[in-house]
């Protein structure tokens, strides 16, 4: 009797342990699932590109510099990407184009032709063509030289058109291209 007891207690725990099995699955199955998912796309940064850059030198001229910049084919991110790496100093060590701590705050390209860079107003007045002059033909000159499809730039400070920063340059309108301030290479 006792064998029988013993029999069946046995019976009833392998019962148990295979309807354990069945209802769960053995430990070493693969999980079923459909084919793996693609990966997400991951945003494709811009070119690096040869952009040539201006920077005003100790003799009043503007110095070219070769640098390899990430350059979007959108005008208005290309000249803001333009406009930002002037805005510190130059691979060969010359200082920022701005004579005053400017910041960029925007950049609109209308007509497909004229782009529109506005910097932070100067706190203070500024003095001298020795300022003005180099900063603003570094900026009109690298950016139309970056950007072909571009025949003019007009400068902003503080989202106001300005007659000029120190009396030396109209900068009531847009600007052309100055090839005769760049220094030759």
């Amino acid at each position: 009797m006792r064998a029988r007891v013993v029999l069946l207690v046995l019976l009833g725990a392998a019962a148990a342990v295979l309807l354990l099995w069945a209802l769960l699955g053995p430990t070493s199955r693969v999980p079923q699932s459909g084919p793996e998912p693609a990966p997400l796309p991951t945003p494709t940064p811009a070119p690096k590109r040869q952009a040539v850059l201006l920077y005003p030198g100790s003799d009043g001229l503007l110095h070219p510099e070769i640098v390899p910049l990430s350059l979007p084919d959108e005008q208005e991110n290309r000249v803001r990407v333009l406009v930002s790496r002037l805005l510190q100093p130059s691979p060969a060590g010359r200082p920022p184009v701005a004579p005053y701590p400017a910041m960029l705050t925007d950049v609109f390209v209308r007509e497909g032709k004229i782009a529109y860079v506005d910097f932070t107003a100067p706190e203070n007045p500024l003095a001298g063509c020795g300022n003005e002059v180099p900063f603003v033909y570094a900026v009109v000159d690298t950016i139309l030289l970056n950007c072909p499809d571009l025949r003019a730039v007009q400068l902003l400070f503080g989202d106001r058109e300005v007659e000029t920063l120190t009396g030396h340059l109209d900068l009531s309108g847009p600007l052309p291209l100055n090839k005769r301030l760049i220094a030759p290479s």
